[in-house]
């Protein structure tokens, strides 16, 4: 009799098991079918991603919701490294517990390593942002060099990815807050690009950082397919602005009448301005009092340093040939820009407040020209060019000496 009942009792275990399996699955799949219809998330290049076998996916990290976009975008499920001070609520700890999350603590590194290459070893497709934290400023920031450790010691292939269109959300930092501000419609979806496979020996945040870089160029070109070249180049450029934290949607910004950058600068003055609503004043004379940032080349940075001081501070966002030259008024901040052949490249923004137990980003720096956009990936050697879905084949020239460093910063050598 007791024999039998053990076996019932176990019989009931398995059955418990089987049905609890089944209603995390149900719950997973309904989830991530929601996501991929309110946020239209579409995969490119997925087929990149080994049907089989562990693989250690390097993202970029925008938004608190990156995994779940990642999750419907990836055609394997997907196990997330998380840390567990994110996950001490049991209601978090549940719910990531149906996406598999690999759970690390940042006091003890070599056990989160472990961690991952075990779940590597297993077959599982797991995720990192090397990143280490959310992006403030809308760019690429330093790679932490945990996974170069990781690759080396699983010997499995990582594939750099790029998540594209989700800046701007309540879960990004656009807008300079996260979550407290009203949800704005997503203008195109958000993409997700899978770049090319990298062979774990000799990884390094360079090569990732660079297969990175390479695949926002595949997610924004997937983006623009239907226009014809010249259209679809200055939205190309357009949407490349809207995706960092310098100037702001939906928000105005001067420029001087006269100054050639209004007709050069087609990807500012007319992609960006009506893919996020962003009105372009032309005024006759440069007058700073209403604190709207200002727009221009060295024809306004003449007018800025001759004019007296404004009673407002303003931005002045400089894309002359005097750009990297030092910029003294206390009323102003200066933000070097760089472009070419009208496309903006590379653009100086302000520096976002420290956030609380991450590592400080910035958002200019001395002798440079700003942060890299998403959309455009440099060549490794001289003479320096970048390319991109918003130039031609040929990519576009860089000034001799050229080069981005490793927080993304386009510097003159």
């Amino acid at each position: 009799m007791r024999m039998k009942d053990e076996a019932t009792g176990a019989k009931r275990s398995r059955w418990r098991h089987v049905a609890f399996t089944l209603m995390v699955a149900t719950i997973r799949v309904v989830f991530l079918i929601g996501i991929r219809f309110v946020y239209r998330v579409r995969a490119v290049h997925a087929e990149r991603v080994p049907a089989s076998g562990g693989v250690l996916l390097l993202p970029n990290h925008v938004t608190f919701a990156d995994a779940f976009f990642l999750s419907v975008a990836c055609p394997r499920p997907i196990r997330f490294v998380m840390d567990e001070a994110f996950i001490a609520s049991p209601v978090i700890r549940w719910f990531t517990g149906i996406f598999g999350t690999v759970n690390i603590r940042r006091d003890q590194p070599l056990e989160a390593i472990r961690e991952v290459i075990k779940a590597l070893k297993k077959g599982d497709v797991v995720c990192l942002f090397p990143e280490g934290q959310l992006t403030r400023t809308g760019t690429l920031c330093t790679l932490q060099r945990g996974f170069e450790l990781i690759a080396s010691k699983a010997g499995h292939p990582l594939i750099p990815v790029w998540s594209d269109g989700s800046w701007g959300s309540i879960f990004s930092y656009e807008r300079n807050r996260y979550f407290k501000k009203l949800p704005r419609r997503n203008i195109g979806g958000i993409r997700i690009a899978f770049g090319e496979t990298l062979v774990a020996k000799g990884a390094n945040a360079q090569s990732v950082r660079d297969g990175i870089m390479a695949a926002s160029t595949e997610a924004i070109a997937q983006r623009f397919t239907r226009q014809n070249f010249p259209q679809r180049r200055t939205s190309i450029n357009g949407h490349q602005i809207g995706m960092i934290n310098a100037l702001q949607r939906r928000k105005p910004f001067h420029m001087l009448k006269g100054d050639p950058l209004i007709d050069e600068l087609s990807g500012l003055t007319r992609g960006f301005a009506k893919l996020f609503r962003a009105k372009v004043c032309i005024r006759d004379q440069f007058d700073p009092n209403d604190g709207m940032p200002w727009v221009g080349s060295d024809f306004l940075r003449e007018k800025i340093l001759s004019a007296s001081t404004a009673s407002r501070a303003f931005d002045f966002y400089d894309f002359g040939t005097q750009a990297l030259v030092s910029f003294e008024r206390s009323d102003c901040a200066h933000y070097p820009c760089f472009a070419v052949d009208g496309m903006v490249v590379a653009m100086s923004m302000p520096d976002p407040p420290p956030g609380i137990g991450v590592d400080p980003q910035y958002g200019r720096r001395a002798n440079s020209w700003g942060k890299l956009l998403p959309g455009w990936k440099v060549s490794s050697s001289a003479p320096r060019r970048v390319f991109g879905p918003a130039a031609d084949a040929a990519g576009l020239a860089l000034p001799q000496g050229c080069a981005p460093d490793d927080e993304g910063f386009l510097i003159h050598g």
